[in-house]
């Protein structure tokens, strides 16, 4: 069980790192991908370190706690993938429901989900 859980755990960067590279390093192709319109330089700046950030952290994370075996940093990714996953539903209840939004939040929850349980059963307790 702990095997595979972290090689779920460790594809969980394949995305990661090929959404923060492309974000950062080719932001006018990351828009639709993102449902965002950016204005100029400024917006596309923010599409490379705001979502090319998070991507790019997201599978620094990952590797950290499978490098280390401090599952800890799961833990905080799973708090960031939770906050985004409540953000959209805040977007849903705000703006209206798009079926565009039902993929990305599942994937946030279910990473979420995958991440508490690899840090309670590869690392143990925080």
């Amino acid at each position: 069980m702990s095997i595979a859980l972290q090689v779920v755990v460790g594809l969980f960067t394949l995305p990661m790192v090929a959404l923060g590279l492309k974000a950062m390093f080719a932001p006018a192709t990351m828009l639709e991908t993102l449902a965002v319109e950016p204005k100029g330089a400024p917006g596309l700046n923010t599409v490379r370190g705001l979502a090319g950030g998070f991507f790019l952290a997201s599978a620094v994370m990952i590797a950290a706690g499978l490098a280390t075996g401090d599952t800890v940093w799961f833990l905080a990714l799973a708090v960031l993938m939770g906050v985004a996953a409540v953000g959209r539903v805040v977007g849903i209840a705000a703006d209206g429901f798009d079926k565009e939004v039902v993929r990305p939040t599942v994937v946030e929850v279910v990473m979420a989900v995958v991440l508490v349980a690899a840090h309670f059963v590869l690392g143990g307790a925080a």
